[in-house]
């Protein structure tokens, strides 16, 4: 997406609102990836950029240069953190937590949390009065309709890479479900399942242990065979696999509460149905219509068979409400717009009357 497609994108219009041109400079503190790469509108062909680009347009729309590690000078304003971060400086400190603590610790840490301004985060149970909820926001780049069995031939995909939690949580691991529907279509229906992603050609990644373990397989194990069969290696993209598959296998990493990844939205996207299986109050933020709920099938038997015999005419059902809901207000708290317009605003809320506090 160019600047200008950019900024069309965004359904707010900072500019023309009422605030006052800042000129602020906020550091961003993701260490993980180069700015230019995470700033850059073409970084992703999924998309996975876009949120933070349009941030950075709608700091900037406010007057305010949102600068990355590599990029930062001088004492910043605010500091507003990709996950927990360690302190660059002594300045007011934001952040936004993208990863539940079950895949990245530090983000449970109450006494690391409380430091923070302000903690945006999809987890309505932190606990902690900093906190303010936001959901994790999608392009909605839809690329799919409302057209039937036509132009997909394949039944079931799954897309995700080989991972696992840092620790272990049997009650909330959902990696390890994912490899139970894997094993459960290889054994009783190869023909209508296909897997994608990185680093299935080892082992199921362990909690823990794992990295330990995929060294000493890359390092001794010769194996004649994959260790998943169904493996047909990274996908083009995954819009382009979804549109040609009638469900897809959506598990969460984790089982939270109103934790809801781009999973969901990457089928919804691609005009497939959904098998879901992650947040428990996934119906609060989307209707039951336009997905499958697995918890409702007590065995991969049923689930399978009722893949397998759905009429065309209520998987168009399911594809219409799919549509629906996109194209509603309902959808907008998980667009990009609203994850910037409620991020700048309450940052530069806090920043303002911190800076008024300090002139008294």
């Amino acid at each position: 997406m160019g600047k200008l497609a950019l900024k069309e994108y965004l359904s707010f219009n900072l500019e023309n609102r009422s605030m006052a041109k800042q000129g602020l400079t906020g550091l961003f503190v993701y260490p993980d990836i180069p700015t230019a790469v995470f700033f850059d509108p073409n970084g992703s062909p999924a998309g996975s950029t876009q949120p933070w680009v349009a941030l950075r347009e709608g700091f900037r729309a406010q007057g305010v240069e949102l600068v990355g590690l590599d990029e930062w000078r001088d004492n910043p304003d605010f500091e507003l953190h990709l996950n927990v971060q360690a302190a660059r400086s002594k300045s007011p400190k934001f952040v936004i937590l993208a990863e539940n603590p079950l895949i990245y610790p530090a983000n449970g840490q109450r006494f690391l949390l409380r430091r923070y301004q302000r903690v945006f985060t999809w987890n309505p149970d932190l606990g902690i009065k900093q906190a303010q909820q936001i959901q994790l926001p999608h392009p909605f780049k839809v690329t799919g309709g409302v057209d039937g069995y036509g132009q997909r031939p394949q039944l079931v995909v799954l897309i995700n890479s080989n991972k696992a939690l840092a620790w272990w949580a049997p009650y909330q691991d959902l990696y390890r479900e994912r490899v139970r529907a894997i094993r459960w279509f290889e054994r009783h229906a190869p023909q209508d399942f296909a897997l994608y992603g990185h680093g299935w050609h080892h082992s199921a990644r362990q909690p823990v242990v794992g990295h330990i373990i995929h060294a000493l397989e890359k390092r001794w194990i010769r194996r004649p065979f994959p260790p998943f069969p169904s493996w047909r290696g990274i996908a083009p993209t995954k819009a382009e696999v979804l549109r040609q598959s009638r469900f897809s296998i959506v598990y969460e990493n984790a089982i939270f509460r109103s934790y809801i990844t781009e999973k969901i939205f990457d089928a919804f996207c691609a005009g497939n149905v959904p098998v879901y299986w992650g947040a428990p109050d996934i119906t609060d933020y989307i209707p039951k219509a336009c997905f499958i709920d697995r918890r409702e099938f007590s065995s991969y038997d049923s689930l399978y068979d009722f893949l397998k015999t759905m009429p065309e005419e209520t998987y168009r059902g399911y594809q219409q409400a799919i549509w629906n809901f996109l194209h509603s207000p309902q959808a907008q708290r998980f667009s990009i717009s609203y994850f910037v317009e409620t991020i700048v605003r309450s940052v530069l809320d806090q920043v303002n009357t911190i800076h008024k506090h300090s002139e008294q």
